[in-house]
């Protein structure tokens, strides 16, 4: 049986820095794939699940976005060096009308190279 997916907006794949705050943690971790609605992170240290983080990304060639997200999911993941990882869901709850142009623009752009990647 295959797995339907349930995601209504594309993901693009990037390697962007992130850190992911809360009142008592900071955790540094790289996005692996983004969306408008959420991104995939990888990083060493779990963010706590209760709370909600103050999400600050750092795309290349674009300003610093901080976004307000929570976590939806994660799983234990293993790196090259052997040392255990972590993979987090991400949802974005709040961000400013800059920053959703500012993510809209960057995903469109990178899913039109991924999209013409494909074909030639």
């Amino acid at each position: 049986m295959v797995k339907q997916e349930k995601r209504f907006v594309p993901r693009v794949p990037v390697k962007w820095p992130v850190t992911m705050l809360s009142p008592l943690t900071q955790v540094e971790g790289k996005i692996e794939n983004v969306s408008s609605k959420g991104a995939l992170v990888s990083c060493k240290d779990m963010p706590p699940l209760e709370e909600g983080l103050l999400i600050v990304i750092r795309a290349p060639e674009y300003k610093t976005m901080n976004l307000n997200g929570k976590v939806v999911w994660s799983t234990v993941l293993k790196s090259s060096e052997g040392d255990p990882q972590y993979g987090i869901g991400v949802q974005f709850t709040r961000m400013s009308a800059d920053d959703r142009e500012i993510l809209h623009r960057m995903i469109a752009k990178l899913y039109g190279m991924k999209m013409a990647s494909k074909t030639d």
